[in-house]
């Protein structure tokens, strides 16, 4: 249907074939567009994601210091109660 309606308005071959290839490119930029946003909007997300993977993974990593440090002390602690 799309090829009838240029055809009508080209005046040779070579302009219907110049019209065709134009909207073929136009067609795909604007799929390449369409994907390209999806994409975009994928990485977004993905960064987002390892933010908060990030974030969890920081406060994990501060408790477990905290447990060492209280764990290490303790243990200094009881080795003077042994040795005095």
């Amino acid at each position: 249907m799309q090829e009838l309606r240029y055809h009508i308005y080209a005046k040779d071959d070579l302009e219907l074939k110049n019209l065709l290839t134009d909207h073929n490119q136009s067609l795909s930029n604007r799929l390449f567009s369409q994907q390209t946003d999806a994409e975009l909007q994928r990485h977004i997300r993905s960064s987002g994601e390892f933010k908060q993977q990030h974030e969890v993974l920081l406060s994990t990593l501060r408790l477990e210091q905290q447990l060492h440090s209280t764990a290490t002390n303790e243990h200094k602690r009881l080795i003077k109660e042994v040795i005095n």
